[in-house]
């Protein structure tokens, strides 16, 4: 990384500062990537928390061609305590990041528009993110028009009009691929499919390449799995009746030959219905025991009714004083209804168990059905997969999940995540929706999965981090496109977000697995769907709102509580099987010290807000490698007592 790159194009008309420059020193300075650029930086700007006005922090405030970063010499060190980024500061926003910026006056609030310009003066600046993050700039003490330009360079370089415009495509970084991300499945290989073919086992399908070099569909991934009596002649007729030319493709299935599949509808201008018809039948035929196909209608929510409700849910989340945090406190599960949010939970959760249900006891192949295919299909198909199938309940299946119904399935993500500002592009947080469900099958089953809390709400974080090609474009077709490069674009360089030591330390890593699993639980889930029986997910969209942070208590105690265990655990089964009976490896002799550094950890760790609040030390007693790493607590004592 580099200290600071000018941007060459840039000038600055800022007058004469009316206070002393302020001095920082290295580990305060903004750091810039390989390929970022200055586009501007203020002095004197007062970072406010909304919910205390009172609670100001002046400091240097910085746009860069990937950030909005600002650095304080009065911010207190906290690298020993809460999740650090490589790639971004405890105050730093990635562009991508931002959902809308707002102007501030004494009574007002104007939300500025994307690619127009700010002329008049802008006194304060109140920053939301699609995380739910938000944060306050007040520039009373800046020089004349600091306002004015941070508002007008966040306007012009959060925005993107074209792809190309991202900073994936400017970050000169090298990129050496991680051995450990031969673990994971991308899907984008023949022989992906082939092996995910085999280890379920599901008879009466065949590996198709009709669309080799994306000839049939560019939205499809180049290997499609399809009925065996299904041609490839019939595969290139059939697309041409279907939305997003997606006809109906197998993504997973049973021994027994049930299986799971998805298609889109057919286009509106199409009322006969005899090709979907001869499609169906061919998936029957499919079927060992000739049982016609289960279809589910997953027309509803839609992606802009998902929007919608998400926009709801993100005011709720941000309200920009204490008077609309207290109004909004008063009455919120009366605005958390009218959400909607958790309906559409509840909706996506029981589509998904009833397609479980008629795979796992009714033998039957399911078929969804959805618009264009590439939104609902997705998240319903990825959570019937994790009712049934334990493989992706693991970190490392999961991440293979969304990279096979997401990724290689073409879900928008450009279009969905907001990446590019047009008229045309409907933006929807549908993965959000899908982290969310995920979420609630892990409070009712938290047995069932390696992945903790943490890592769900890292994942959706590090979504919005524009430097992973990952979940930056809308089809896999596009990301080809972008790594060839083209006459007027170098060639971006293809990095996965899997590869999560790009981002973190082996300590935070750590905490993305779930000290509570139980690989030996291989049962299908069959979880409660109903509202009555979900929650609202606090440490993700509250973990901003620092006065709803429950001091030194909540769940993350109970968390580390459970990895001290199986650390305990762990070490006690290590000193039994010493082979000369003499007692090896490290007593812990600490107990007293670790059970009172577990008491000061806060509801919201490690995204607290509430600096102060945490010993330092907790780094280097609790928050250890041994306590941290991935062990199943009930396997070690079964192996203990064996």
């Amino acid at each position: 990384m580099n200290d600071k790159k000018e941007n060459s194009g840039f000038t600055s008309y800022l007058g004469e500062p009316q206070l002393e420059n302020i001095a920082l020193n290295d580990s305060q300075k903004t750091k810039f990537l390989d390929g970022e650029t200055l586009v501007c930086e203020p002095q004197q700007v007062l970072m406010c928390n909304p919910l205390k006005e009172i609670q100001k922090i002046r400091g240097i405030l910085t746009v860069t061609t990937f950030k909005l970063s600002f650095a304080s010499a009065e911010d207190k060190d906290t690298a020993n305590c809460y999740q650090q980024n490589y790639l971004l500061g405890i105050n730093d926003i990635c562009l991508s990041s931002i959902d809308c910026i707002y102007q501030l006056g004494e009574r007002s609030k104007k939300k500025l528009v994307p690619g127009q310009s700010v002329s008049g003066k802008v006194k304060e600046l109140l920053i939301v993110c699609k995380n739910m993050r938000y944060l306050e700039f007040s520039f009373k003490l800046s020089d004349k028009d600091s306002g004015k330009i941070i508002a007008n360079a966040l306007l012009h370089h959060t925005y993107p009009k074209r792809h190309q415009l991202l900073f994936a495509y400017e970050y000169k970084e090298p990129y050496i691929n991680n051995t450990l991300l031969k673990e994971v499945t991308f899907f984008y290989k023949r022989q992906d499919w082939e092996k995910e073919l085999q280890r379920t086992g599901c008879p009466g399908w065949r590996i198709s390449q009709v669309n080799y070099n994306y000839q049939v569909s560019p939205l499809l991934v180049e290997t499609i799995i399809v009925p065996k009596s299904v041609t490839d002649n019939i595969v290139k007729e059939a697309v041409e009746k279907f939305r997003n030319r997606f006809c109906p493709v197998w993504i997973w299935g049973t021994r027994n030959g049930a299986a799971l599949v998805r298609m889109a509808e057919l286009l509106p201008t199409i009322t006969d219905r005899t090709e979907e018809n001869k499609l169906l039948e061919h998936i029957r035929r499919s079927h060992p025991d000739m049982k016609p196909p289960f279809i589910i209608d997953l027309t509803s929510p839609s992606p802009k009714e998902i929007f919608s409700s998400y926009i709801r849910l993100r005011d709720l989340c941000t309200p920009e004083s204490t008077r609309v945090f207290k109004n909004q406190d008063y009455k919120f599960y009366g605005l958390l209804d009218s959400t909607k949010w958790l309906n559409y939970v509840s909706i996506c959760l029981f589509n998904a168990k009833l397609a479980a249900e008629n795979i796992s006891k009714e033998n039957f192949t399911v078929v969804l059905q959805e618009g264009d295919g590439q939104d609902l299909n997705c998240l319903v198909a990825s959570l019937t997969q994790i009712l049934l199938d334990p493989h992706f309940r693991t970190k490392l299946g999961f991440q293979s999940l969304i990279q096979k119904d997401w990724i290689a399935m073409g879900h928008p993500f450009a279009n969905r995540l907001g990446y590019i500002h047009s008229k045309e592009i409907e933006q929807s947080p549908v993965f959000l929706l899908f982290l969310d469900c995920v979420w609630q099958l892990l409070q009712q089953f938290p047995r069932a999965f390696e992945l903790s809390e943490t890592y769900l709400i890292t994942l959706w974080d590090s979504v919005h981090i524009s430097i992973f090609d990952t979940f930056l474009f809308n089809c896999q077709h596009q990301r080809i496109m972008a790594s060839m490069g083209s006459n007027s674009h170098l060639a971006l360089t293809l990095r996965s977000m899997w590869d999560w030591r790009e981002q973190f330390s082996d300590r935070d890593i750590s905490l993305f697995y779930n000290p509570l699993y139980d690989d030996s639980f291989k049962g299908i889930l069959e979880p409660s769907v109903g509202i009555s029986n979900l929650e609202i997910w606090g440490q993700c969209y509250f973990r901003w709102l620092s006065d709803l942070e429950i001091r030194r208590g909540g769940k993350p105690q109970i968390d580390l509580f459970a990895r001290y265990l199986v650390q305990e655990i762990l070490q006690m089964q290590l000193n039994r099987n010493d082979i000369n009976g003499k007692m090896t490896g490290r007593v812990n002799k600490n107990k007293e010290e670790y059970m009172d550094l577990i008491k000061k950890v806060n509801s919201f760790f490690p995204f607290s807000q509430n600096n102060a609040s945490v010993d330092t030390s907790i780094n280097t007693v609790l928050l250890t490698r041994d306590t941290l790493d991935s062990q199943s607590l009930f396997n070690l004592s079964l192996n203990d007592d064996k």
